[in-house]
């Protein structure tokens, strides 16, 4: 029998690699978009095309993707930003279904985690058996954002408006967890969460 696909969204912020740790301690393989996405930009391949498409300005000192302006050059428009998800998604997607493939055929692994921060924007819901949204105040996740990235609320803000709205994400979503107050609680919904999803399958 398959192992459940669990897929993980929520705001920036919200604590979705908390979340996709915590189902890894109770023995989940976890595949990151972010950080396919990361290995997929030290790609000369990749490197190289995103210089045909934004000039050698995207690149940093040591010649390596400039995210912060990448990031600033995309979030303009709607046009840029579908040029960068034609070239990176479909390699993401690739490599998180081979790892979905491996991970299935792993005895050790009792459910497979998506954590794809854009996972309904790019329609990859349709590989999950349930999708889990990570419900945070929105003071606290601008304030992790701030801390992490040094993004401010009106960089958040322009980001946000390019996907879909937390609400409709929630209704979209068949459950949730709230990242509100401590690491243990989190930890007990997450393990409430994987018993009921490992029940339904």
């Amino acid at each position: 029998m398959n192992k459940p696909v669990i897929g993980i969204v929520g705001g920036m912020g919200a604590g979705k690699s908390t979340v996709a740790g915590l189902f890894a301690d109770l023995g989940c393989a976890v595949i990151s978009a972010d950080k396919i996405n990361h290995n997929l930009m030290r790609e000369k391949e990749v490197i190289e095309q995103m210089v045909s498409c934004w000039g050698s300005e995207v690149l940093d000192e040591s010649g390596q993707i400039n995210r912060n302006y990448l990031s600033d050059k995309v979030f303009t428009s709607k046009a840029e930003l579908s040029r960068l998800t034609a070239l990176l998604h479909p390699r993401i997607e690739r490599r998180q279904n081979r790892l979905i493939q491996k991970y299935q055929s792993d005895p050790a692994v009792v459910a497979i985690i998506l954590d794809v921060p854009l996972l309904y924007e790019v329609g990859w819901q349709k590989y999950c058996d349930a999708v889990v949204f990570v419900a945070c105040d929105e003071e606290k996740r601008y304030a992790r954002l701030a801390e992490r990235s040094g993004w401010d609320r009106e960089k958040i803000k322009k980001i946000e408006n390019f996907q879909i709205s937390l609400d409709k994400k929630a209704k979209m979503s068949e459950y949730s967890v709230e990242n509100k107050s401590s690491i243990p609680d989190l930890a007990k919904q997450v393990k409430q969460l994987l018993a009921l999803v490992l029940e339904r399958k």
